[in-house]
């Protein structure tokens, strides 16, 4: 999750967001969630990373679509978004 010169990356946004929907009451993903960008030379490494520390992942595509993938659901996977 990075920015580009200056410019939030889809997945720093979308934590923005899911920061203030758990502080309104209505969280839109697991408690303990990592927010990864899809389709980066590191997702595979940051989905697993997630994986080993229990955590989901939230993989978020450029048009801000997600898809939440459990940590055990992650650690079976042959291949990676």
């Amino acid at each position: 999750m990075t920015a580009r010169n200056g410019v939030p990356s889809p997945a720093a946004k979308k934590l923005d967001e899911a920061i203030e929907r758990a502080i309104e009451g209505r969280p839109i993903v697991p408690e303990r969630a990592a927010f990864i960008d899809a389709g980066t030379e590191y997702t595979e490494r940051e989905m697993r990373r997630a994986a080993e520390n229990g955590n989901a992942a939230v993989l978020v595509f450029a048009d801000g679509s997600v898809q939440v993938i459990p940590p055990e659901e992650i650690s079976g996977r042959k291949t990676i978004a």
